[in-house]
């Protein structure tokens, strides 16, 4: 799944080679309504099945979607793409250090450490910026991090629907209406 693999969310530290890849354009442009995807195959056998299931599956894109992907992606390439991943980049990385700072004077919760490696993208060293935090209740009597953090009103899901071990929980960035 490359879904976040975008130079503003993790530092590209080169091409990707797998067997298979999915991509999504609103994790590129933030245009969820738009529901349109992409994979690189390399098997011809997967590539088959797949057409055949979305043979089935769906009764095609349509014409406007199939137009407002177009104009979406021909702004997205602008200058190869630098500035709308600079700007999503800035834009996540200001949200990270707030959270962090929030999170740098509790005791009772935290959220995983971030580390900086290179992005060839960019060429330069940067942190990851991910969509999603992973908090998790440092208290042993909290067990049900989860309940925690809904009695503060904070919308999350278990970690556990993510291969993670409770009490771990995720949440993404709230969308904003203003300019942070």
């Amino acid at each position: 799944d490359h879904a976040y693999f975008w130079p503003h969310f993790t530092p590209i530290p080169g091409p990707s080679d797998h067997d298979l890849m999915i991509f999504t354009l609103s994790k590129v442009t933030g245009h969820a309504g738009t529901r349109f995807g992409w994979a690189v195959i390399k098997d011809k056998d997967v590539y088959q099945k797949v057409l055949e299931y979305i043979s089935v599956a769906e009764f095609g894109i349509s014409k406007d979607t199939q137009l407002r992907v177009l104009k979406l992606l021909k702004k997205a390439v602008e200058g190869y793409g630098k500035p709308i991943f600079e700007f999503a980049y800035n834009k996540m990385r200001n949200r990270w250090e707030r959270l962090t700072s929030v999170f740098s004077k509790s005791t009772r919760f935290s959220i995983q450490q971030r580390h900086p490696s290179h992005c060839n993208f960019f060429n330069e060293t940067r942190l990851p910026s991910p969509a999603y935090a992973w908090v998790k209740c440092e208290r042993e009597e909290e067990n049900d991090c989860g309940a925690v953090l809904e009695a503060g009103n904070i919308k999350g899901r278990s970690g556990s629907n993510f291969s993670a071990k409770d009490p771990n929980r995720i949440f993404s960035f709230p969308e904003s209406t203003s300019n942070t």
